[in-house]
């Protein structure tokens, strides 16, 4: 079923200032319902959202005062708009609070023209059945099929129903299909119904076993028609037993059929429980809940005296009740209506899924519901532009910066590795491989392979020309091996590549024989013929390096590239350190020129390989780059690539590699390669590698796979050759005098000595001690940042952002945000994606805020997160609020970020009025000790949202929320404590409360303390401070300190009378429909005197109050009626003293409430209240200066 809030579902009527959500619709969306209240009023143009967030305000009375009259005419005028929620409660009103049906069925019909589905079926249930109109199956089947297509699994059995009993059997596939749709949603019906048809062999194939599944999966849904059909299908197979659990789980939860079937059972001889007595019992028991055939049964049984002694009477007794059962089963439309809706679950619209929400139902406190009053709104954390950027001075902890970070630093100043010397990587000789297993020349022959570690060749003079048969000579091979150089001989000259390799390296070093390079390039040829790379290789370097033959470059690079490209590691390299170096001849010439970018490729190329030299040579090439304009994505991705090549070198026994691993090892979280790292620290160090003694503090200051010791980092750090990064460290540390004595002359020294070095993390620390020393920083920053710190580079801006009246500085922040947005840093995605949205140092763009906002959401920017929410919360994108979106992104940060969850609350709250949800999500910010979550979720416990009142718990609650200097906490907190709603009254403590959120500039804490000031009550009697307590108020738009000073003025209270004052005020809450206002005002131009008196307006004024809900005009209106006709007279309605509960109340207290009830524009009742402390306390002084004053004689004589 769709949602019940779609706010997508507008007609195109709605103007494009809502559209983009103008500072009242957005106020209203994060909870500042006072601002929404000031701004919304003033809207002029007929806008259904305005419209129906005035509606929520006065009917929750949120930044309005509640009034239920002026809540349900904005929301019908919202509803006529066609706004679906406003057309949705309008509905359910009618429905369950006026109990009209038809109307009900008029605004139904509107949310269902705008495709919400649950509108959809109550109009096919009111047409299905005759409730509010008349049976309409045509109507009916419209709305039906509008939900099926929407996938709602009740209209999609219906509409299965209606097409399997249609006449035509082309229909009847139509069915099947809708009816398996229903079945795949779980509808238990329909799973019965289909259970039913493979049962039967009705339209489907006979399958008793796949009926049998379907009606249990219809049972284990609790939809005792299937336990009860179950019991009627094994019957049937005369599985009596089985019969009987299926009826009996039926029979059990109320389902006569079933009681009536399993007395049925227990009375038949056949099974074998037969049981006459428990059968009369089932029997009775269906009866007695008034099934018909039960009653028959019970009649026949009377008459004929088998299962019971006969007893005519009673026959007829229930023969008559039978009688009374059928007639009495007329067809209730609205239970009929309510069954189908919720397939015989309810039979209460106010139980369904079509009861009214929120305040309606589910708020159990009777004072929230009281009319003219405010509640307490939920809130939501303000993200302002001050705490996005503030500017943020403090040092950067060293040990908070990547420890890799620190390792390029350190890269400048590395000396030169053994990889970037002279020479190639040679094959070394391996006489263990020296004959290696060959395939046998013909197919299942043997071979025979010899091995053996003394030389296998006698040494010969490399002048004489190669005379087999002279090698073979006594002479010159000793017998013993003749057999092995025969064999490997053998091989060479058959074709064996490894052995024609062999013999090539043994003539080339010499090995077992004299030297002889011609021989060797021979045999080299001959493997390097058969795609021997190793061959390749060596003949590469003959040719390169010349030795005791003519050099020939050209050729060289021919087999090495040969090589190389064929995947030969040995070549990779040695073309990556020619093309890297470039090559001299031995005169010094340059025979090959360098070429940094084929010496990369080929480093690459060995890498990938997993040739430890090559890996360790490019990184130690990578890390001493110093790339500009890299992103935080390819920042990372090198990092990870430097650490890889680092590690395979190392496994590839380059040992110079071990050190720099440990230096990326000490920042993963795996234990182990910790301890790695601090066991190559330590084992470098102690050779005195400066570099190692660097990482070994590293390691002590931060704990990382040893316990925390600064006193034996610091010790470290000064080991060695001081580097720029032992330098910033030690001259931060030295600076903030953090675990060594503070010199900041000292500290400020090696900062500079580390900037010089070009660590732009020193430029930074010594701009913020610059700055904290008063000197000029801003050129020091900028060194950090034009170096690529992000951190300086914000900062930076964020300074400037906090020169709010300076435009261009303004712009240039936006440049820098820019900039490392674009590099891919999630802090300046966030503060530029607030720029463009909120139109800072340049035009608003929403397209742009929503890119960068997701771009730093995606990295996992909790504030970002939080702020793409509220993105789509406020609608900026789009014409409405995408709360689907808004919670999706609230969801992801509410872990990191305890707001993210008040939002997730808030729109549950507010939204949903979904009480159980919000509650959930506020208990999580209160764990996360948000003062917002802890007073949200206060609320819930004292106005019973949803849960029974619980003043105790609402009171911690809002005292957690007040220790953290929430207002609004306070001024609840301070009520309990004045209404000793959680123990004894304390008024003191209230008083305390209320002063602490009134110098926040709370309102309604500015209000409690007027009306304090002027009862006496907590505080001395002083109506100047009342006076000015209510001002506070009233300017803060708070309706009720409005109306205190206007009867302050109107009838001389305290202050000196003046009754033109008094009619400006009742003026300004006029126009905001103000019941009372109106009343009083009509009242002002009714007593201007004979002369002056406006009765056409005094009648107007009347007339609007009265429609707005006040009893007083209407009483008025009745008396000038009478007045204006000489033969009616006018008696004054009886006022019920329904609100006078005052039992054992003080005069000092009951006084307090009647000017609060005044002030709430109960005039009535305040007058009630006075009279009764006039009997019970004549003397109390106050309160009958008050009551005489307010007695004063008006002209239209009602209260005289």
């Amino acid at each position: 079923m769709k949602s019940l809030m779609p706010w997508f579902c507008l007609a195109a009527a709605t103007s494009m200032q809502v559209a983009f959500a103008g500072e009242g619709l957005d106020a209203y969306r994060l909870g500042n319902y006072d601002k929404a209240a000031n701004q919304l009023t003033q809207n002029n143009k007929k806008d259904p959202v305005i419209d129906y967030y005035l509606g929520r305000m006065r009917l929750y009375g949120y930044g309005e005062l509640k009034n239920d009259i002026l809540a349900l005419r904005h929301f019908k005028e919202a509803a006529e708009r066609g706004f679906l929620p406003a057309q949705n409660i309008m509905a359910r009103y009618a429905l369950l609070k006026e109990n009209n049906p038809e109307k009900a069925l008029y605004w139904f019909q509107k949310a269902a023209d705008s495709d919400d589905t649950a509108a959809q079926l109550y109009c096919a249930a009111a047409y299905i059945f005759g409730f509010g109109t008349k049976k309409n199956p045509g109507f009916a089947r419209r709305y039906y099929i509008a939900a099926a297509k929407s996938g709602d699994p009740i209209a999609q059995y219906t509409l299965a129903e209606h097409f399997l009993e249609s006449r035509h059997r082309s229909n009847h596939k139509l069915g099947l299909i809708w009816l398996e749709k229903s079945v795949e949603q779980g509808n238990p019906l329909a799973e019965l119904k289909l259970g039913e048809l493979y049962a039967r062999g009705i339209h489907v194939k006979k399958d008793l076993d796949k009926a049998i599944s379907l009606m249990k999966l219809a049972a284990n849904q609790n939809y005792w028609p299937a336990a009860f059909a179950l019991g009627d299908l094994v019957k049937e197979q005369k599985a009596y037993p089985e019969a009987k659990e299926w009826y009996l789980k039926a029979a059990t939860h109320g389902f006569l059929p079933a009681q009536f079937a399993l007395a049925e059972l227990y009375l038949n001889p056949e099974t074998p429980f037969h049981d006459t007595h428990e059968g009369y019992l089932w029997m009775l028991k269906a009866a007695q809940n008034n099934y018909e055939k039960a009653q028959l049964a019970l009649s026949k049984f009377y008459s004929e005296g088998k299962v019971v002694p006969q007893d005519e009477h009673l026959a007829k007794e229930w023969q008559k009740m039978a009688l009374q059962t059928a007639q009495g089963e007329t067809s209730n439309a609205k239970i009929q209506a309510i069954n189908w809706l919720t397939n015989g679950k309810k039979n209460s619209f106010a139980d369904s899924d079509y009861q009214l929400k929120g305040i309606f139902s589910a708020w159990k406190n009777p004072n929230a519901l009281k009319e003219n009053n405010y509640n307490p709104a939920p809130e939501m954390d303000v993200i302002t532009r001050e705490s996005l950027y503030k500017p943020d001075f403090v040092m950067t902890d060293p040990k908070q910066i990547d420890i890799s970070e620190y390792y390029d630093a350190l890269a400048a100043s590395l000396g030169k590795t053994k990889g970037s010397e002279a020479g190639f990587p040679r094959y070394a000789f391996d006489s263990s491989r020296l004959i290696l297993p060959i395939k046998p020349l013909l197919p299942e022959s043997y071979s025979i392979t010899y091995r053996q570690d003394e030389p296998l060749y006698p040494a010969i003079n490399e002048e004489q020309e190669f005379d087999v048969l002279y090698y073979f000579s006594e002479q010159e091979v000793k017998p013993e091996r003749r057999a092995l150089f025969d064999e490997v001989f053998e091989k060479a000259i058959l074709g064996n590549a490894e052995a024609q390799f062999r013999l090539g390296q043994m003539y080339e070093q010499g090995i077992e024989v004299e030297k002889n390079i011609d021989k060797a390039m021979k045999y080299y040829f001959l493997a390097a013929e058969q795609e021997d790379t190793r061959a390749e290789y060596n003949l590469g370097l003959l040719f390169l390096e010349g030795k005791e033959m003519k050099p020939d470059h050209k050729v060289a690079l021919g087999f090495l590239m040969e090589a190389a490209f064929k995947g030969n590691d040995h070549a990779e390299y040695a073309l990556a350190k020619i093309y890297e170096q470039g090559y001299r001849n031995a005169d010094g010439e340059e025979v090959i020129a360098p070429d940094k970018e084929q010496a990369l490729d080929m480093y690459y190329l060995a890498a990938a390989n997993q040739y430890g030299p090559a890996q360790y040579r490019l990184a130690e090439i990578l890390v001493r780059e110093k790339p500009q304009d890299i992103s935080v994505a390819a920042k990372k991705e090198r990092k990870q690539l430097i650490k890889k090549l680092y590690q395979g070198a190392v496994h590839g026994e380059v040992q110079e590699a071990a050190l720099p691993l440990a230096f990326f090892n000490a920042m993963e979280k795996d234990k182990h390669k910790q301890a790695q790292a601090l066991q190559a620290a330590k084992l470098e160090a102690g050779k005195g590698n400066g570099h190692a003694a660097l990482l070994l503090g590293l390691l002590y200051d931060r704990g990382i796979a040893v316990e925390r010791n600064p006193s034996e980092a610091l010790y470290w750090y000064q080991q060695g050759e001081l580097n720029p990064v032992s330098a910033f460290i030690l001259g931060t540390y030295y600076s903030k005098g953090d675990g060594i004595n503070k010199d900041l002359a000292k500290g400020k020294m090696l900062l500079q000595q580390a900037a010089d070095q070009g660590f732009a993390y020193a430029n930074l620390n010594l701009a913020i001690l610059k700055k904290q020393q008063n000197e000029d920083f801003v050129d020091e920053l900028d060194k950090a940042r034009s170096l690529g710190n992000s951190k300086a580079g914000l900062l930076m801006a964020d300074y400037y952002l906090s020169l709010a009246g300076d435009d261009e500085q303004m712009k240039a922040a936006r440049h820098i945000y820019q900039y490392f947005a674009e590099k891919g840093d999630k802090e300046a995605q966030l503060k530029l994606a607030y720029m463009y949205e909120q139109g800072l140092g340049g035009a608003a763009d929403m397209n742009e805020a929503e890119k960068w906002y997701l771009s730093a959401a995606l990295q996992n920017q909790p504030i970002a997160q939080y702020l793409l929410a509220r993105f789509y919360q406020l609608g900026k994108q789009g014409s409405y609020p995408d709360y689907a979106k808004a919670r999706e992104w609230y969801e992801k940060a509410q872990n990191q970020y305890s707001p993210a969850s008040v939002a997730l609350g808030f729109i549950a709250d507010t939204v949903e009025d979904n009480y159980q949800e919000a509650k959930v999500a506020y208990q999580k910010a209160v764990k996360q000790e948000n003062p917002i979550g802890a007073y949200n979720l206060a609320l819930i416990y004292e106005l019973g949202k949803g849960n029974p009142v619980d003043y105790e718990r609402a009171k911690q609650l809002y005292y957690q929320a007040a220790r953290l200097n929430h207002s609004q906490a306070m001024v609840q907190l301070a009520g309990i404590y004045f209404n000793g709603l959680a123990g004894p009254r304390d008024e003191q403590k209230a008083l305390h409360w209320y002063k602490k959120a009134a110098k926040q500039g709370n309102r309604d804490a500015l209000y409690q303390l007027g009306l304090l000031s002027e009862t006496g009550v907590a505080t001395k009697l002083d109506f100047k401070e009342a006076v000015n307590y209510y001002q506070g108020a009233a300017k803060l738009g708070n309706a009720k300190a409005i109306l205190a000073l206007a009867r302050m003025y109107q009838y001389g209270l305290g202050v000196k009378k003046d009754s033109e004052l008094a009619k400006k005020m009742y003026e300004e809450l006029a126009s905001h429909n103000n019941p009372y206002a109106q009343y009083q005002l009509a009242l002002f131009y009714y007593d201007a005197g004979a002369d002056e008196r406006q009765l056409e307006k005094t009648r107007e004024l009347l007339l609007l109050a009265q429609k707005n809900g006040s009893q007083q005009a209407q009483r008025a209106l009745q008396w000038l009626e009478a007045q204006s006709k000489e033969r009616l007279s006018y008696i004054e309605p009886v006022i019920l003293n329904q609100t006078l509960v005052m039992a054992d109340r003080p005069a000092d207290l009951m006084y307090l409430d009647a000017l609060n009830e005044w002030n709430r524009g109960d005039e009535a009742l305040s007058r009630r209240i006075l009279n009764r402390i006039m009997r019970e306390f004549p003397h109390y002084i106050p309160a009958k200066r008050a009551y005489e004053q307010l007695h004063q004689k008006t002209s239209s004589g009602i209260f005289s």
